[in-house]
């Protein structure tokens, strides 16, 4: 008989904090499960420690694959499991020990393809932050469009409504199969989780949130680059173009392309933020101002507020001496 859940991990140089994730996974109230961990090339410790957990337990799978990148190994993993549905945990994160029987449970008694749940902010093993979503069923086409809309991004405000990471939720393995939904790689698009969550929910007839905490996010600042790179630019543009091309008439009566401009101006933003101390920032926003796609882009922005509106004004008349003192 096939697990009730797979839960995918993928694993790059983890072994700071992969034990702890896999306990959780190994030790929840629910134990009719399987375990992939999925190595994409460690040269750390990070292989023999999958190793080690899968010769002690019957439930782990341990592969190991050659640096394709987290997307990937996770339709690797998805190609791999057993399960009726698919969980993907990160491998310095944890679930809370009665985390899959929640979500588990809050699809069978829904009938859900997708069920999600809240996460808590955690740092040195304290809960900073809890991210509650309500107990809510989507039934009909109309309320997960609109959900999916505020995922994206709010109409005429800042922010969105909602997780865009993956990790919070549990995914109906024949709906994945049956619509041919797969990750893109993070090497090619800013945001693969947001794009993967979209596709599940387009496809979804019901989709159910739970408001119990059931997973754990390690706040990790080193985690976060300085890094220059235009990579980073062009990710972002294509997650616009790939979002226009595969939701334009989906969400067509939702404004898309004010909300993905928004989107794509508050994910730029971000990323000035993270390397505003770099030596070579001043590189970084000649970047910006040298790539025609993202300028095209950003110039639509319509600002909420006096920061953003300063913010855009820099960046539409390319003033790169005031906005680098800005920042």
């Amino acid at each position: 008989m096939n697990p009730k859940i797979s839960v995918i991990v993928p694993i790059y140089n983890a072994e700071l904090y992969l034990e702890e994730c896999i306990h959780s996974v190994l030790n929840q109230t629910l134990r009719d499960i399987e375990l992939l961990l999925i190595d994409d090339g460690s040269t750390d410790g990070s292989f023999r420690i999958c190793e080690e957990y899968s010769k002690k337990d019957n439930r782990v799978q341990v592969f190991r694959n050659k640096n394709v990148g987290q997307g990937l190994e996770r339709n690797f993993g998805v190609r791999k499991a057993a399960g009726e549905y698919i969980a993907f945990l990160d491998s310095d994160d944890q679930y809370k020990e009665d985390a899959l029987e929640r979500l588990y449970q809050k699809a069978m008694e829904t009938n859900a393809d997708m069920v999600s749940g809240g996460y808590a902010d955690v740092c040195n093993h304290e809960i900073i932050k809890e991210h509650l979503l309500g107990n809510r069923i989507l039934d009909s086409t109309e309320k997960i469009k609109k959900v999916m809309s505020d995922l994206i991004s709010y109409e005429k405000k800042e922010g969105y409504d909602g997780c865009i990471a993956v990790w919070d939720s549990i995914f109906k393995k024949q709906l994945l199969i049956d619509n041919n939904i797969q990750f893109l790689s993070e090497r090619d698009i800013y945001s693969e989780d947001l794009l993967y969550k979209l596709m599940v929910m387009s496809c979804s007839r019901k989709i159910t949130f739970c408001n119990d905490i059931t997973y754990l996010y390690r706040v990790n600042d080193t985690s976060f680059t300085n890094r220059i790179s235009e990579s980073v630019l062009n990710r972002i543009t294509n997650l616009y173009d790939e979002i226009i091309l595969r939701f334009e008439e989906f969400l067509q009566e939702f404004n898309l392309k004010e909300r993905l401009v928004n989107r794509t101006f508050f994910t730029l933003r971000f990323n000035i933020k993270k390397v505003s101390k770099s030596r070579d920032v001043k590189k970084f926003y000649k970047m910006i101002f040298e790539n025609k796609k993202l300028m095209g882009i950003v110039v639509t922005y319509k600002p909420n507020n006096l920061k953003n509106f300063v913010i855009y004004y820099l960046i539409k008349w390319k003033m790169l001496g005031m906005f680098y003192m800005f920042f």
